[in-house]
């Protein structure tokens, strides 16, 4: 399939795909923060913090996957301390 040439598009296809962007990013961003804001309080939560992440994760569907992305990459590059808490 060739790119898609926004000059192309009507105006309010052209919108539609800017719209779509926004929400995705705007999704994307609140993800990034969810995962920052449980890595950040794990050492906070003692032992249960494994618990408390899956909640805070259910909570959230529509970006748990996503986030729970992030936080696996945050806790590969916590130095190995991931398991100690």
């Amino acid at each position: 399939m060739p790119g898609l040439n926004l000059a192309t598009l009507s105006p309010a296809e052209r919108d539609a795909i800017s719209a779509k962007r926004s929400e995705c990013l705007e999704r994307y961003r609140q993800a990034l923060e969810l995962a920052c804001q449980i890595h950040a309080q794990r050492r906070d939560k003692g032992k249960g913090w494994r618990m408390w992440a899956e909640r805070e994760l259910a909570v959230r569907p529509e970006l748990e996957q996503e986030a729970r992305k992030k936080l696996n990459r945050l806790m590969k590059g916590a130095g190995g301390d991931g398991d100690r808490n």
